[in-house]
């Protein structure tokens, strides 16, 4: 179970990585980031911590860093999801994938199923579907994303 989001764009693969590598960069182009604070960067083994607008802190660990992105694992005491940043792409021509693998809390499998069916996955593709459109924005304009520029989200405004 996942969701993920794409967009492509008319800038290098180098210029993309330059945006998801900068310390504290959820702060520029997610639009319901309030605060994203470094505490070890860069590469595998990186720490760093994103503040909603609705309060809820969570930290984020990276797992794997290379020429392509990153993957992380997010979440308060223990992982909530896994996290993919992946870009691909030339010196023309770039796309950014963000997939979210959540760690569902159920343990009945049939719960798990219908909530994630009914519920959960199209809340998560609607979040995840605004920090690309952030991505997007910041890119285009170079100007920090406005908080809930494309809506307010109930999990996380």
């Amino acid at each position: 179970m996942y969701v993920k989001a794409k967009r492509t764009f008319k800038k290098s693969k180098n210029e993309l990585l330059t945006v998801i590598r900068k310390p504290g960069n959820l702060e520029y182009f997610h639009p319901f980031c309030i605060e994203n604070k470094v505490e070890k960067w860069p590469g595998e083994g990186s720490i760093d911590y994103v503040k909603y607008l609705n309060g809820l802190k969570y930290r984020r660990d990276f797992v794997k860093w290379d020429e392509s992105g990153y993957v992380l694992d997010i979440g308060v005491k223990s992982k909530l999801a896994r996290v993919e940043w992946l870009v691909e792409g030339n010196s023309r021509q770039s796309s950014l994938t963000i997939k979210i693998n959540p760690k569902l809390p159920y343990k009945n499998q049939i719960l798990s199923w219908i909530l994630w069916n009914i519920y959960i996955k199209f809340r998560l593709q609607s979040y995840i579907n605004n920090v690309v459109k952030g991505f997007e924005d910041y890119l285009s304009t170079k100007r920090k994303v406005s908080m809930n520029k494309f809506g307010k989200h109930p999990w996380y405004s």
